[in-house]
């Protein structure tokens, strides 16, 4: 499970806790994870911060920037986060707790801490977006699409007549292969 609660940990300085992450595949918002994802993550109090250390590897589902075909790829992506630990007065305890907060230096991500819980899956799914390519492309020598009848070219040729496809500035061409005019 990605959720863990973290009182323990936040409450004494120096304390870490090791988490081995192993979980089905699954869709989360904008990441497809078509294997599983497995891992390590520590998770340590170092007084004035949590840190979150480890790695994950899983394949994710992608669409080519060429073609646009899906495609899996395998990553491994690394999670490097720390946050800001702070004395908070608990009202309903009368005591002063440490809890994680935000600050100008540390944003913390929407939906990361629900008190002492941790959502790893938030920073699972940043980390496997960071490491992702910019330009996910299927194989290396991708074609592309047809740029006037949209077939996908990696399946075969089209039917498009050859002459001036794909080549807008073939004019430029022609113009630099006269003569220049004579100056006077």
């Amino acid at each position: 499970m990605l959720r863990m609660d973290l009182s323990d940990v936040i409450r004494i300085v120096g304390k870490q806790r090791v988490h081995q992450v192993d979980e089905p595949p699954y869709v989360d918002e904008d990441v497809e994870y078509v294997s599983p994802i497995r891992g390590r993550v520590t998770i340590t109090n170092s007084g004035r911060l949590l840190l979150v250390r480890g790695q994950v590897e899983t394949t994710v589902s992608l669409e080519c920037a060429r073609c646009l075909s899906e495609f899996r790829q395998q990553l491994r992506a690394t999670l490097d986060e720390q946050f800001s630990l702070s004395e908070v007065e608990n009202a309903q305890y009368h005591d002063v707790a440490p809890a994680v907060v935000q600050d100008e230096e540390n944003e913390v991500p929407s939906g990361l801490f629900d008190g002492t819980v941790i959502n790893l899956a938030v920073l699972v799914r940043q980390a496997a977006i960071l490491a992702s390519p910019v330009r996910p492309l299927c194989r290396e020598d991708c074609l592309g699409l047809c740029p006037r009848c949209g077939k996908n070219l990696n399946l075969g040729e089209c039917r498009c007549s050859p002459a001036g496809t794909g080549r807008p500035l073939s004019a430029f061409g022609e113009f630099f292969n006269n003569d220049p005019p004579s100056r006077n």
